[in-house]
């Protein structure tokens, strides 16, 4: 009997019989994410456990057998994060219980297989908001996913990322006894979750935005904040394409209207141009795009502030730009005075700019910049797609952002990629491309997220961390994941021996395989 199914046969007493399974057409179904330059992946058993218990016992039965797991959340993932070939993969979504929601002290308790949807839907209920709502991979995504990807959503403008509103964590250590611990206040048993300082160190940080590499959580601590009642779009359409101009205004917007600010988005104007070629019901006039598109949701707790910060706003806007409205593009969009933040309209919003040209996917490279930065890197970012225009999948193109989601303290998200076809005879040009693109961004200086397998292997590969930094990151590992059973293709982390440089590639081999291609 091999160890994959003793493995099989004393997880299945743990469970119980119907939520673990090795058949076929179950496999297959979770062989993919969203991306499309990997490859279905088949699992050899699939685990829906129901309890912190049950995982810490699934972890000392992977342990023994040296089986590998890779967790998933939601699954719609663009970064290759929650898929294995072989190995266990361990569906986290029976794990959905809100467990307190304290209106008094603003914080929840939540395990971390809830998805945003049914969280932020109960917390509207109760005028309660997390800051941010969620990823714009949509409301089935899990609260377990956005922490370990440091997700970026909705409200981040004011509220940051996802793991800068987490107040600690519940996990199950991949070590072979399974250990399971807490972090924030709640690393004290006598205490309430409501912060992460003070009760030992910041634990909580190893495990945001680590791709699920160095624990499996299970519980969230959140803070919550009281839903303002009173939001508002507002549009603005710049009179010339210049970047300086972007970077003058993000600045002077966060200096003046900070509190003020619950998002604020700039559609580059050749995806404003794209999305006006696609819209089938077109106005009758033809609109001249003269440059990107500010979309702001600006929020307060009393109506009179609110048109203050409108006020405002019009002032520091109205000289570089002017008003703009998504139906002069689309007939079928509605006009700002029309627009209300329920919860159909992020994911709405996201889907429009994630997919540009049907039935294309993206190759994400989402990441972050300082906002004084942003000519002089999608400067770079452009001049990189011209030299290897020849290297990209058939059709495909590449855009710099899609959309640029401006930061708390004087950076944004440039959310952006290349398309591909989710075919055969595209999956190994277009990954080899991607992790190319994402190294040169990465050489620029470009702070990443999302980073599942793709991205966190590309920033090994750009020789982004010095060796002691590595040296670091291993030896965490080794504390808490020995055997590596736990994503470890992430990060090129196979074995604590393995030697990472042989998986660098040096910018000028790089440049040399680049000069041969050419020739």
């Amino acid at each position: 009997m091999s160890n994959v199914d003793k493995a099989y046969k004393e997880i299945q007493r743990i469970v119980g019989n119907d939520y673990i399974t090795d058949k076929d057409f179950m496999k297959a179904s979770y062989s993919r994410n969203v991306d499309p330059a990997f490859p279905d992946r088949w699992a050899d058993i699939i685990i829906r456990p129901n309890s912190v218990e049950e995982i810490s016992e699934i972890v000392k039965v992977a342990n023994k057998y040296k089986i590998n797991i890779v967790p998933r959340g939601g699954g719609a993932d663009l970064v290759g994060g929650a898929t294995t070939n072989n190995g266990i993969l361990l569906d986290l979504t029976r794990l959905n219980k809100i467990i307190e929601i304290n209106e008094d002290d603003f914080y929840c308790v939540v395990e971390c297989g809830i998805t945003w949807g049914e969280l932020i839907s109960e917390l509207y209920r109760l005028n309660l908001t997390t800051g941010v709502l969620g990823p714009g991979s949509g409301y089935s995504a899990t609260i377990g996913g956005a922490i370990s990807n440091s997700t970026a959503g909705f409200g981040s403008t004011k509220y940051g990322l996802v793991p800068d509103n987490c107040l600690g964590v519940e996990v199950v250590l991949p070590n072979p006894e399974g250990t399971v611990i807490q972090t924030g206040s709640k690393s004290n048993k006598y205490a309430e979750p409501i912060c992460r300082y003070g009760v030992a160190p910041d634990f909580t940080g190893l495990f945001m935005g680590d791709a699920g590499t160095l624990g499996i959580k299970t519980k969230a601590y959140l803070r919550l904040f009281p839903n303002s009642p009173f939001k508002v779009q507002r549009n603005y359409m710049l009179k010339k394409n210049d970047y300086k101009t972007i970077f003058k205004l993000m600045n002077t917007l966060q200096t003046h209207i900070r509190d003020g600010l619950h998002d604020l988005y700039i559609n580059p104007k050749v995806v404003v141009q794209l999305l006006a070629a696609q819209a089938e019901n077109k106005p009758p006039k033809r609109l001249r795009v003269t440059g990107p598109v500010f979309m702001f949701i600006l929020e307060a707790f009393d109506e009179r502030i609110l048109e203050i910060y409108v006020e405002s706003v019009d002032k520091i806007m109205l000289n570089d730009a002017r008003l703009f409205e998504w139906t002069e593009i689309d007939l079928d969009e509605k006009n700002s005075e029309d627009w209300e933040l329920n919860l159909k309209f992020p994911y709405s919003y996201f889907n429009k700019f994630i997919s540009l040209a049907p039935p294309k996917i993206s190759c994400t490279t989402c990441h972050k910049l300082p906002i004084s930065k942003i000519e002089e890197k999608k400067n770079l970012s452009t001049k990189f797609d011209r030299d290897h225009q020849g290297e990209f999948p058939e059709d495909s193109f590449s855009l710099f952002a899609r959309s640029i989601h401006l930061l708390p303290n004087g950076h944004c998200v440039f959310a952006g990629g290349f398309n591909a076809e989710n075919i055969d005879t595209q999956r190994e040009i277009a990954m080899k491309i991607w992790h190319k693109k994402v190294r040169s961004q990465v050489r620029y200086g470009g702070v990443h997220y999302w980073l599942g397998e793709s991205i966190s292997q590309s920033i090994v590969e750009a020789d982004a961390y010095t060796s002691d930094f590595i040296k670091f990151f291993k030896h965490i590992k080794k504390t808490v994941d020995p055997n590596f059973i736990l994503s470890p293709n992430k990060f090129h982390l196979y074995d604590f021996d393995d030697d990472y440089m042989k998986y660098v590639v040096k910018m000028e081999e790089e440049e040399k395989i680049n000069d041969s291609e050419e020739k």
